[in-house]
C-alpha cells in the first residue's frame, strides 16, 4: 500500500495495537484518538491526539486543522463510540456504515424499536443495505 494511505483509530487503548501493527505493516499511515493521555495505542500510532472520541466534530475539526484526508478507520471495539466511526464515515464518505446505522446499532432501544418496526429483522437489513 502506498505511504500516502491514512488509517485512522478512535480509541487507541491496548485492542488497538493489533490494528495499528497490521495497518504499519501495510505501509499505512496511522493516526489515533483517544482521550486517555496514557491509552497505549497513542505510542505506537504515528500520530496521536488526546482528544475525548465522544465527539466526531472534535476529530473532524482536529483533521480539517491538520488538512488531513482519511482512507480508511480502523476496527477496534469501542462499544457505544462506535456512532463517532459513523458520523466520520459519513463526513469522509467512507465506505463502512453510517451514523445513523451506528446509533440504531449501538442503543439497545433504538435496535429493538427498529428490528420490531421491520419485520424482526429482515426489512431493516434491506433498507439500510447492511
Amino acid at each position: 500500500m502506498n505511504q500516502n494511505k491514512i488509517a485512522l483509530i478512535i480509541g487507541a487503548s491496548s485492542e488497538s495495537i493489533i490494528a495499528i501493527k497490521h495497518a504499519k505493516a501495510l505501509g499505512l499511515k496511522v493516526i489515533a484518538f483517544d482521550a486517555n493521555p496514557k491509552a497505549p495505542g497513542l505510542k505506537e500510532a504515528d500520530i496521536s491526539y488526546n482528544i475525548d472520541i465522544i465527539n466526531p466534530s472534535n476529530i473532524i475539526q482536529t483533521l480539517s486543522k491538520e488538512n488531513i484526508t482519511l482512507d480508511i478507520i480502523l476496527p477496534v471495539p469501542i462499544g457505544r463510540y462506535l456512532i463517532t466511526i459513523g458520523a466520520l464515515n459519513d463526513y469522509y464518505n467512507l465506505n463502512g456504515f453510517s451514523y445513523k446505522m451506528a446509533d440504531i446499532c449501538t442503543d439497545k432501544l433504538k435496535f429493538a424499536s427498529a428490528l420490531a418496526d421491520n419485520g424482526g429483522g429482515v426489512r431493516l437489513f434491506k433498507r439500510y443495505k447492511i
